[in-house]
């Protein structure tokens, strides 16, 4: 496991400029600019505005998800359960109040809840897309890559190798038998948000390591983390290839 470890630092250093001492700036890549588009919902723009043309609701800003696709999962559509959560909890309950109403009157996990508590809010103008109820933001990437769970899991628990794999200052904040793990980030000594990690296992023996990189301060920082973290996983996928 050393060896593969050293294997793929060195290959991540050589891929994403020198690791630790490369410049650790965002940086987007060819066509991205740093601006946000007006609605970045999960269908494309033609299909969003068929599904809104016959909406019941104006919707501020477009949900996690398509209507197609919370139909198929819960039974009903985006008007539905807006119409729903105003009768239930209100539109103006708290974030997690929304989840534990959509939990205990429906049969939805964790995640769904989550989603269509952060759709209601952003369809209703409660919330921009990306953004927390402290009002932070986050950015979110993930991949399924070719390494087992734990050996994944050991690189971001250690504290050299964390450092070199991600190349910035970093605190870890979590358990090491945590099933998520938290890692505060910083460059030059200026906190620059928080990194949480889930590894989930998959059928064949790979990993799917998703990343949300929390409490950026601009909506603009959105697309730009979002780019480097997609360079970085190329690069670690590279790596274990």
């Amino acid at each position: 496991m050393r060896e593969r470890r050293d294997e793929t630092l060195a290959r991540r250093s050589v891929l994403l400029g020198g690791g630790a001492d490369a410049p650790a700036e965002p940086s987007a890549k060819p066509g991205i600019t740093a601006s946000v588009p007006a609605s970045s919902g999960a269908e494309t723009a033609p299909a969003a505005e068929a599904v809104r043309a016959h909406a019941r609701h104006d919707w501020v800003a477009q949900p996690m998800h398509s209507d197609a696709a919370i139909r198929a999962q819960t039974g009903q559509g985006w008007d539905d359960w807006i119409d729903a959560i105003d009768a239930g909890v209100g539109r103006d309950a708290a974030h997690p109040r929304i989840v534990e109403w959509v939990m205990a009157n429906s049969e939805q996990n964790g995640w769904w809840s989550q989603g269509i508590a952060v759709s209601f809010e952003r369809m209703t103008g409660r919330r921009l897309a990306g953004q927390m109820p402290d009002g932070t933001f986050t950015a979110n990437r993930s991949r399924t890559l070719p390494v087992d769970r734990e050996v994944l899991r050991a690189l971001i628990a250690d504290d050299e190798d964390r450092d070199a794999l991600l190349g910035f200052e970093t605190e870890f904040r979590s358990k090491v038998a945590s099933k998520t793990y938290k890692v505060l980030i910083a460059r030059g000594g200026e906190p620059i948000g928080g990194l949480l990690f889930t590894f989930d296992a998959t059928a064949d023996g790979r990993t799917k390591l998703a990343i949300m990189h929390e409490k950026l301060q601009v909506l603009d920082e959105i697309e730009l983390w979002k780019a480097y973290w997609g360079d970085w996983l190329d690069a670690l996928e590279a790596a274990l290839v």
